[in-house]
Protein backbone atom coordinates (compact mmCIF):
# COMPACT_ATOMS: atom_id res chain seq x y z
CA UNK A 1 0.00 0.00 0.00
CA UNK A 2 1.45 3.20 -1.18
CA UNK A 3 1.32 6.49 0.59
CA UNK A 4 -1.44 9.49 -0.46
CA UNK A 5 -0.23 13.51 -0.65
CA UNK A 6 -2.06 16.03 -1.12
CA UNK A 7 -1.49 20.03 -2.14
CA UNK A 8 -2.99 22.88 -3.25
CA UNK A 9 -4.12 26.53 -2.80
CA UNK A 10 -5.57 27.37 0.88
CA UNK A 11 -8.74 28.68 -0.27
CA UNK A 12 -9.12 25.49 -3.05
CA UNK A 13 -7.98 23.23 0.12
CA UNK A 14 -10.59 25.27 2.53
CA UNK A 15 -13.47 24.51 -0.23
CA UNK A 16 -13.14 20.72 -0.50
CA UNK A 17 -12.83 20.47 3.41
CA UNK A 18 -16.03 22.00 4.02
CA UNK A 19 -16.51 22.94 7.73
CA UNK A 20 -12.49 22.63 8.24
CA UNK A 21 -13.16 24.56 12.05
CA UNK A 22 -15.60 21.53 12.64
CA UNK A 23 -12.15 18.67 12.01
CA UNK A 24 -9.86 20.33 14.32
CA UNK A 25 -9.75 19.43 18.53
CA UNK A 26 -9.77 22.21 20.71
CA UNK A 27 -5.68 22.58 20.73
CA UNK A 28 -5.94 23.00 17.23
CA UNK A 29 -7.97 25.74 17.17
CA UNK A 30 -6.53 27.59 19.77
CA UNK A 31 -3.81 27.66 18.03
CA UNK A 32 -5.37 28.59 14.91
CA UNK A 33 -6.80 30.95 16.73
CA UNK A 34 -4.09 33.00 18.33
CA UNK A 35 -2.68 33.87 14.54
CA UNK A 36 -3.03 37.29 13.94
CA UNK A 37 -3.21 37.31 10.29
CA UNK A 38 -6.46 36.07 8.99
CA UNK A 39 -4.39 34.33 5.94
CA UNK A 40 -2.37 32.80 8.28
CA UNK A 41 -4.82 31.75 10.19
CA UNK A 42 -6.57 30.07 7.56
CA UNK A 43 -3.55 28.29 6.04
CA UNK A 44 -3.31 26.99 9.38
CA UNK A 45 -6.73 25.58 9.33
CA UNK A 46 -6.42 24.40 6.16
CA UNK A 47 -3.09 22.24 6.85
CA UNK A 48 -4.52 20.24 9.25
CA UNK A 49 -8.04 19.66 7.48
CA UNK A 50 -5.44 18.20 4.94
CA UNK A 51 -3.68 15.80 6.64
CA UNK A 52 -6.96 14.42 8.15
CA UNK A 53 -8.49 13.52 4.19
CA UNK A 54 -4.90 12.24 3.56
CA UNK A 55 -5.35 9.64 5.97
CA UNK A 56 -9.24 9.51 5.31
CA UNK A 57 -8.30 8.29 2.18
CA UNK A 58 -5.69 6.00 2.71
CA UNK A 59 -7.83 4.53 5.74
CA UNK A 60 -11.01 4.64 4.43
CA UNK A 61 -12.19 6.72 6.99
CA UNK A 62 -14.32 10.39 7.27
CA UNK A 63 -11.89 12.79 8.08
CA UNK A 64 -13.65 14.22 10.66
CA UNK A 65 -13.43 10.81 13.03
CA UNK A 66 -9.94 10.94 13.16
CA UNK A 67 -7.82 12.93 15.66
CA UNK A 68 -4.40 15.10 14.96
CA UNK A 69 -2.35 15.16 18.09
CA UNK A 70 1.28 16.87 18.40
CA UNK A 71 4.06 16.63 20.93
CA UNK A 72 7.50 17.80 20.87
CA UNK A 73 8.62 15.97 23.30
CA UNK A 74 10.58 18.99 25.42
CA UNK A 75 7.39 20.85 26.40
CA UNK A 76 3.87 20.51 27.28
CA UNK A 77 2.38 22.55 24.39
CA UNK A 78 0.99 21.16 21.57
CA UNK A 79 2.81 21.21 18.49
CA UNK A 80 5.75 19.12 17.16
CA UNK A 81 5.53 15.86 14.80
CA UNK A 82 1.74 14.99 14.29
CA UNK A 83 0.12 11.65 14.65
CA UNK A 84 -3.30 10.09 14.50
CA UNK A 85 -4.79 8.87 17.88
CA UNK A 86 -6.78 6.55 16.14
CA UNK A 87 -3.73 4.98 13.65
CA UNK A 88 -0.64 5.90 15.50
CA UNK A 89 0.94 3.88 13.23
CA UNK A 90 0.17 5.52 10.37
CA UNK A 91 2.74 8.34 9.17
CA UNK A 92 1.24 11.87 8.51
CA UNK A 93 3.19 14.84 8.11
CA UNK A 94 1.75 18.63 7.12
CA UNK A 95 3.24 21.56 6.20
CA UNK A 96 1.59 25.33 5.30
CA UNK A 97 3.55 28.09 3.29
CA UNK A 98 1.76 31.68 2.46
CA UNK A 99 -1.54 31.09 0.58
CA UNK A 100 -0.78 27.25 0.18
CA UNK A 101 -0.88 23.98 1.86
CA UNK A 102 0.25 20.41 1.53
CA UNK A 103 -0.02 16.97 3.49
CA UNK A 104 0.86 13.24 3.30
CA UNK A 105 -0.17 10.19 5.12
CA UNK A 106 1.78 6.61 5.14
CA UNK A 107 2.02 3.01 6.11
CA UNK A 108 5.38 4.39 7.17
CA UNK A 109 7.46 7.21 8.09
CA UNK A 110 6.06 10.35 6.12
CA UNK A 111 7.48 14.18 5.55
CA UNK A 112 6.19 16.98 3.60
CA UNK A 113 7.25 20.21 2.89
CA UNK A 114 6.35 23.07 0.52
CA UNK A 115 7.79 26.53 0.08
CA UNK A 116 6.52 29.79 -1.83
CA UNK A 117 9.13 31.21 -4.00
CA UNK A 118 9.08 35.13 -3.83
CA UNK A 119 11.37 35.83 -6.69
CA UNK A 120 14.58 37.43 -6.29
CA UNK A 121 17.91 36.87 -5.70
CA UNK A 122 19.18 34.13 -3.55
CA UNK A 123 20.65 34.78 -0.36
CA UNK A 124 24.19 32.99 -0.72
CA UNK A 125 24.44 33.36 3.26
CA UNK A 126 21.55 30.90 3.62
CA UNK A 127 22.31 28.37 1.04
CA UNK A 128 26.25 28.27 2.74
CA UNK A 129 24.25 27.35 6.02
CA UNK A 130 21.72 24.62 4.40
CA UNK A 131 23.85 23.48 1.11
CA UNK A 132 27.23 21.05 0.72
CA UNK A 133 30.21 22.29 -1.94
CA UNK A 134 28.16 20.31 -4.66
CA UNK A 135 25.02 21.48 -4.64
CA UNK A 136 25.90 24.99 -4.07
CA UNK A 137 28.07 24.75 -7.38
CA UNK A 138 24.99 23.17 -8.79
CA UNK A 139 23.16 26.99 -7.77
CA UNK A 140 25.97 28.99 -9.08
CA UNK A 141 25.50 27.48 -12.53
CA UNK A 142 21.87 27.17 -12.60
CA UNK A 143 19.73 30.43 -14.54
CA UNK A 144 17.37 30.98 -11.45
CA UNK A 145 19.27 30.02 -8.40
CA UNK A 146 16.74 31.17 -5.93
CA UNK A 147 14.02 28.72 -7.31
CA UNK A 148 16.38 25.82 -7.13
CA UNK A 149 17.76 26.22 -3.73
CA UNK A 150 13.67 26.07 -2.48
CA UNK A 151 13.90 22.85 -3.93
CA UNK A 152 16.85 21.29 -2.59
CA UNK A 153 15.63 23.24 0.81
CA UNK A 154 12.16 21.47 0.17
CA UNK A 155 13.63 18.02 0.18
CA UNK A 156 16.16 18.23 2.81
CA UNK A 157 13.16 19.78 5.01
CA UNK A 158 11.09 16.54 4.17
CA UNK A 159 13.84 14.12 5.26
CA UNK A 160 14.16 16.29 8.57
CA UNK A 161 10.03 15.92 9.32
CA UNK A 162 11.37 11.86 8.79
CA UNK A 163 13.54 12.02 11.32
CA UNK A 164 16.15 10.88 9.62
CA UNK A 165 18.32 14.48 9.88
CA UNK A 166 17.68 17.84 11.23
CA UNK A 167 18.68 21.26 10.74
CA UNK A 168 21.96 21.47 11.97
CA UNK A 169 22.91 18.95 9.53
CA UNK A 170 21.75 20.46 6.33
CA UNK A 171 24.82 21.55 5.26
CA UNK A 172 26.62 17.90 5.25
CA UNK A 173 23.31 16.26 3.75
CA UNK A 174 24.39 15.92 0.25
CA UNK A 175 21.38 15.37 -1.57
CA UNK A 176 20.99 14.63 -5.55
CA UNK A 177 20.34 18.30 -7.20
CA UNK A 178 16.75 18.24 -8.19
CA UNK A 179 16.50 17.18 -12.47
CA UNK A 180 18.74 14.52 -11.33
CA UNK A 181 17.62 11.14 -11.12
CA UNK A 182 16.21 8.87 -9.21
CA UNK A 183 15.17 11.14 -6.98
CA UNK A 184 16.38 9.60 -3.65
CA UNK A 185 18.36 9.46 -0.62
CA UNK A 186 18.93 6.02 0.56
CA UNK A 187 16.11 4.72 1.41
CA UNK A 188 13.77 7.31 0.94
CA UNK A 189 11.80 8.36 -2.33
CA UNK A 190 11.71 11.88 -2.66
CA UNK A 191 8.60 12.89 -4.77
CA UNK A 192 8.50 16.59 -6.16
CA UNK A 193 6.50 19.11 -7.47
CA UNK A 194 5.59 22.74 -8.48
CA UNK A 195 2.63 24.64 -8.81
CA UNK A 196 2.93 28.11 -9.23
CA UNK A 197 4.99 29.91 -7.48
CA UNK A 198 5.66 26.95 -4.96
CA UNK A 199 7.61 24.12 -5.10
CA UNK A 200 7.46 20.96 -2.73
CA UNK A 201 8.87 17.44 -1.49
CA UNK A 202 7.39 14.10 -0.01
CA UNK A 203 9.62 11.89 1.79
CA UNK A 204 8.75 8.39 2.44
CA UNK A 205 9.76 4.61 1.81
CA UNK A 206 6.42 4.01 -0.05
CA UNK A 207 5.56 5.46 -3.44
CA UNK A 208 3.50 8.22 -3.48
CA UNK A 209 0.02 9.14 -5.31
CA UNK A 210 -0.10 13.01 -5.17
CA UNK A 211 -2.89 15.22 -6.31
CA UNK A 212 -2.56 18.99 -6.70
CA UNK A 213 -6.12 20.19 -5.90
CA UNK A 214 -5.67 23.58 -7.72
Amino acid sequence: MGGVALAGRTGAVLAAAGAARDLLTPAELARADAFRSPGDRDDFLAAHALVRLCAGRLLGRPAHTLTVVQRCGECARPHGRPRLAEAPDLGVSLTHTRGRVAAAAAPGPVGIDLETDPGGPLDWRVAHRACTERELAALRRHDRPLRAFLRQWVRKESLVKVGVATLDELSRLDLPVYGQEPPRWGAWRLTDWAAGDAVGCVAAQEDMRLTLLD
